[in-house]
């Protein structure tokens, strides 16, 4: 593991005082109206999983088809997560939140109003966008790993009732609306946005071709599930010219500094492998509680729910004592649960041991996005904050890719 523990001493960049009211230092916004604005972006894909068939019916396509619906608020998420960081570096995060909150708005206006597949799939990418900087300004905004912790863990506890959300949704009123709800996210902007500092971190020249290479690289590595050898020979092509580029920019939208750094590096890994464990698991449990455990869809969708609610209460906790644990002693508990979750499910087939195995896991996935993205912009110069949390939630956001590809991999051989 390439971190270092330097005792339980607080972060140098964790320790914002409530009364600084300075840009460098943003002033503290509750943390409840923090994860107000950045949980709904769950339900984009999360709330659509089960009545996805419905949706199939009403805009009259096949389901494989209207699985986009879902697939292109995903890849827009892993996609706008370092676009967004860049935002708020060089524009601040004033502008930053008002952006994000009317590519939301915007998206969703569409969405609504024009029952035409390119359309939505257009206005569906821009309310992931929307949600997605809304993400980034929470937690460039939190300050502590506690505060972290509680906008990943409500996000997780968001996306865990999601479908159930998305099925109440659609008996009450209309499938439609159930595509609509992230904007919900836009009605708690106002709060935030009183304190949001105007001043970006990075007064330097944007890096646009940067910005592009690392997009197409995020792009190509998301859909290597579903365009393997195509998608796989464009990421390694866009990795070259990335990493060509970023010797003849090393302060660019992909700071060297960033990728020399063994702490930053490190935990970055370790969510990506987190977080690919347990979205993999997320995909692997219902069948098993189906087919060994023969339990019905119904019991599959409360059983999962409650167990991926324990997960997020779990995740809050590991993120709030995070700082007085250690670096190292927080990456090896989590590094062990994750492990656990993963041997539990291959070696018992009872529902109580692989509910509990996905509650772990969601605990260490969660709780390891909330307190090791506070290690890894711990040491971080603030001019390079926003970029950092933006790179460490890309490859958090790359582990919900993977996890789902190895599963169906598995399921298939």
């Amino acid at each position: 593991m390439a971190v270092q523990s330097d005792g339980p001493s607080p972060p140098r960049a964790l320790t914002t005082p409530d009364t600084d009211r300075s840009d460098s230092n943003p002033p503290r916004v509750a943390g409840l109206w923090l994860s107000l604005i950045a949980a709904p972006a769950t339900f984009g894909v999360a709330a659509p999983a089960i009545v996805l068939p419905k949706m199939a019916d009403g805009y009259g396509l096949t389901l494989d088809v209207a699985s986009w619906l879902v697939t292109i608020a995903a890849l827009s998420i892993a996609v706008g997560t370092p676009l967004a960081g860049g935002l708020i570096s060089k524009r601040g995060l004033r502008t930053a939140l008002i952006t994000s909150a009317l590519l939301l708005v915007a998206g969703t206006v569409v969405v609504a109003a024009v029952p035409w597949l390119p359309a939505v799939l257009l206005g569906r990418s821009g309310q992931a966008l929307g949600s997605t900087g809304l993400i980034a300004v929470a937690m460039n905004l939190a300050g502590t790993a506690g505060r972290m912790g509680l906008i990943t863990s409500t996000i997780a506890a968001c996306a865990a009732v999601g479908p159930l959300v998305g099925s109440l949704v659609t008996e009450w009123t209309s499938w439609l609306v159930v595509l609509l709800l992230p904007v919900v996210a836009a009605l708690f902007v106002p709060p935030v946005l009183r304190h949001a500092p105007t001043a970006p971190a990075d007064g330097s020249r944007f890096d646009g071709r940067g910005a592009v290479l690392l997009t197409a690289l995020a792009t190509a590595l998301v859909v290597i599930p579903y365009f393997p050898l195509p998608a796989a020979l464009c990421a390694v092509a866009a990795a070259l010219l990335l990493a060509l580029h970023i010797k003849t920019r090393p302060d660019g939208f992909v700071p060297v500094v960033l990728l020399r750094s063994p702490l930053f590096i490190g935990v970055s890994l370790l969510a990506l492998l987190l977080a690919t464990s347990f979205f993999r698991l997320l995909f692997v449990i219902p069948g098993q509680l189906s087919a060994d455990a023969g339990w019905s869809e119904d019991a599959i969708g409360v059983g999962t729910t409650v167990s991926q609610v324990a997960g997020s209460v779990l995740a809050f906790v590991i993120a709030a004592i995070a700082i007085r644990m250690g670096r190292v002693p927080v990456a090896v508990v989590l590094a062990a649960a994750g492990v656990l979750a993963a041997v539990l499910t291959a070696v018992s087939a009872s529902a109580i041991v692989v509910l509990a195995a996905l509650a772990i896991a969601l605990f260490a996935a969660a709780g390891g996005q909330g307190a090791l993205m506070a290690f890894a912009t711990d040491t971080v110069d603030s001019t390079k904050r926003p970029v950092a949390i933006g790179l460490f939630n890309l490859c958090y956001q790359l582990g919900g890719a993977l996890g789902p590809a190895l599963a169906a991999m598995s399921a298939a051989s």
